[in-house]
């Protein structure tokens, strides 16, 4: 595992040999193409079939590690495995090790059945592991087996709770959603979403290509700007090396970047794209991106520890303003219109915490009905529950709350597509006890799915996908009340906090 780089500790103990032999083929897959490069009918023999699947899926993790890149093959491998998996190949083709490789691809799938499919493959691979031990390694095959399960579970969980993979975020430029940031900031988080920390390059030479253009798609990079960032650093974009090629290589007048950045990566193109780190535009834009991902941003990269010297929730908004030239909106501010149509559009909208000074012990927040703004609700409650030294299993229970809460209005509140308030407040007294209240214009709310139930000690099967987050809230609070008034929904729950 460590010679292969697989797993979370493999970047402490890598074969630099491995890592090249990895970095050629991947090179040559680039050049060639993928129909090319595996155009040999070696590749569909049964031994071929796994080293096809070793090679998509484990080779970009490790060369174009930190990068969307890392991913793109995994819609590819997950459908190769589970095909495998299908056909009972992964029992008549290959011994306990070969089988292993081929579920990992189920792993990294971001989708649910795949991943339960790994849960079912990956105990029957332990149950087998530990029974062809001979009796000196049994307990360390009980280990490795035990753990793999672990990591299949865990997998499975952050897919079933999120719908993706949250530490995948930054790499792949996706706003965290609702939820997301707690998951990353636990201390908790497994260890294997610390395995792939976003390299500053990346996002620096899209930035800068993203200038010359004035804003830029991601999937198609034109000539034109990556000529004008050639001319930018005193580069003939004419020059028979220049990284130009690319567009033929494509055989198009755009290229994706993640085509582009794999060609700035060849062994040809080092002293074009060192010419363009060292550039004044790049060089200020690494920084930038170091700053957002680093807990030092002076430190150097790669860092020796992900879990330990990168940010566990990168701001992905001010990640993108700093790629796309734009302003990161810094404390958040945003006042939601009060009238807004059915066209108004939710893109861009942030909460706002009330202008005027807030009194210490309280916080006002102006939400909009859109699950994306939950991530900058934690972010500002967060800030609340360090002022007030919240212990961690109450910020967690009352971040829970508030979310579930949130959550369950904007799903279930409107009909239309218009844009509406949302009104949050937090209040703790000198006991300690704290207040926290919503209030919105939404269709009014069955009482019956917010308030205590007695005899409800246990949650009924039929309520688990939809009301299993409110059970939740009423498990973890003190009081909960909801009336409707006025045309708008007031709900409040308390809670004592501990000193």
């Amino acid at each position: 595992m460590l010679r292969w780089r697989i797993g979370p500790f493999a970047r402490s103990a890598e074969d630099r040999n491995v890592l090249q032999a990895q970095r050629e083929w991947c090179e040559q897959m680039h050049r060639e193409g993928l129909d090319r490069f595996f155009g040999d009918r070696a590749w569909e023999t049964p031994k071929g079939r796994l080293a096809k699947l070793i090679v998509l899926d484990q080779f970009p993790r490790s060369v174009y590690r930190g990068t969307a890149l890392a991913y793109a093959n995994d819609p590819v491998t997950g459908s190769m495995a589970l095909q495998a998996c299908e056909d009972g190949r992964d029992m008549t083709d290959y011994n306990i090790i070969e089988r292993f490789c081929l579920y990992l691809p189920l792993s990294h799938s971001e989708d649910l059945s795949i991943q339960e499919l790994s849960i079912e493959k990956f105990t029957r691979w332990s149950v087998d592991l530990i029974a062809e031990a001979p009796p000196e390694r049994r307990r360390i095959n009980q280990f490795v087996g035990w753990s793999t399960i672990k990591a299949a579970i865990e997998h499975s969980e952050a897919l079933l709770l999120f719908g993706r993979f949250p530490h995948r975020n930054t790499a792949m430029l996706r706003r965290h959603r609702g939820g997301e940031p707690r998951y990353l900031t636990d201390p908790m988080r497994p260890l294997w979403t610390f395995t792939q920390p976003p390299s500053p390059d990346y996002f620096a030479l899209l930035g800068a290509l993203c200038r010359m253009e004035d804003g830029i798609d991601e999937d198609r990079v034109t000539r034109d700007a990556l000529a004008g960032l050639l001319e930018a650093a005193d580069l003939s974009p004419e020059d028979p090396s220049s990284p130009m090629a690319v567009f033929d290589l494509g055989g198009g007048s755009t290229v994706p970047y993640a085509v582009l950045y794999r060609h700035m990566l060849l062994p040809e193109q080092a002293g074009t794209f060192d010419i363009l780190q060292r550039m004044p535009l790049m060089a200020e834009l690494t920084h930038a991106v170091k700053r957002l991902i680093l807990r030092d941003g002076d430190m150097s990269w790669p860092p020796k520890s992900a879990k330990h010297s990168v940010e566990p929730a990168i701001d992905i908004a001010a990640l993108k303003a700093v790629v796309d030239g734009g302003k990161p909106s810094g404390n958040g501010a945003f006042d939601v219109p009060d009238e807004a149509g059915p066209q108004a559009g939710h893109a861009g909208r942030e909460p706002s915490a009330d202008r005027a000074r807030q009194p210490d012990g309280s916080l006002r927040l102006t939400v909009a009905n859109d699950i994306g703004e939950l991530e900058r609700v934690a972010e500002a409650l967060d800030g609340f529950a360090d002022r007030h030294r919240f212990p961690q299993q109450d910020r967690f229970q009352v971040q829970l709350c508030l979310e579930e809460i949130l959550m369950y209005i904007v799903e279930h509140g409107y009909d239309d597509s218009a844009m509406h308030r949302i009104e949050v407040s937090l209040e703790i007294d000198n006991n300690r006890t704290l207040i926290v209240r919503t209030a919105d214009d939404g269709r009014a709310l069955d009482p019956k799915s917010f308030m205590f139930q007695p005899g409800a000690d246990t949650i009924q099967e039929e309520t688990v996908v939809d009301g299993l987050g409110l059970n939740l809230v009423r498990t973890y609070v003190d009081d909960l009340g909801y009336r409707r008034e006025d045309g708008r929904n007031h709900l409040s729950l308390s809670k004592k906090i501990g000193g």
